[in-house]
């Protein structure tokens, strides 16, 4: 038997999830799961909440501490079927989401 993949959990799963983290004061939770809902939402077309999480995204990843390599490498290699930078601060965010950030 083929190793199935899942498919990607729909997008109001994970804006309960990020809601959840913003929540509980999990800060590094809440932006990737704000990064993964602005990949999602760009690649389903609805722009506008894409922007709206990429800035959220961003907010939170200049939050983090990143003065060394163990404050910003990544556990987890994707996130609600995106796939996760290895190195995740606010650099790495502004990069990957510029489109959505410069509108």
């Amino acid at each position: 038997m083929e190793d199935e993949v899942a498919p990607p959990p729909p997008i109001g799963e994970l804006r309960k999830k990020f809601d959840d983290e913003v929540y509980f004061g999990d800060d590094r939770a809440a932006a990737e799961y704000a990064y993964v809902l602005a990949v999602r939402l760009r690649v389903e077309g609805e722009r506008s909440e894409a922007q709206k999480y990429a800035r959220e995204s961003l907010r939170l990843a200049e939050s983090l501490p990143d003065a060394s390599l163990d404050d910003v490498s990544q556990n987890r290699l994707t996130l609600g079927g995106v796939p996760l930078p290895e190195r995740f601060h606010d650099g790495v965010v502004r990069n990957r989401l510029r489109d959505l950030l410069d509108a």
